[in-house]
């Protein structure tokens, strides 16, 4: 099992902003298309504050982007909210967003 997986949707990254970024990203597997930004990795443990930093520097002032981080070892799921010039982080239980979806599918 990997330590990490980290799943995030940017919208509005200009491709000038994306091109500022690209090499820096801690990320493989990436898609840019229409000034969105998609991410879905796993992996080994890795620090997103810095691509936060600079995605929150470049957005567009109406952009916006959400970033989950979740540690599969210490079962653990952090979710950062993007918006132009700076970034929220909030806590959440996995075990918590499992049986939200749970209890919605009926299973």
């Amino acid at each position: 099992m990997e330590a990490v997986r980290v799943y995030a949707d940017i919208h509005g990254l200009s491709p000038e902003a994306f091109e500022e970024i690209r090499h820096s990203m801690p990320f493989d597997q990436i898609v840019y298309k229409n000034g969105i930004l998609n991410v879905d990795f796993e992996g080994h443990y890795i620090d997103v504050e810095p691509f936060l930093a600079d995605v929150a520097r470049l957005i567009e002032p109406t952009g916006w982007g959400k970033l989950d981080y979740i540690d599969q070892i210490d079962y653990a799921l952090t979710r950062y909210v993007i918006k132009k010039g700076s970034y929220t982080t909030q806590e959440v239980l996995v075990d918590n967003v499992v049986e939200k979806v749970h209890q919605e599918s009926g299973v």
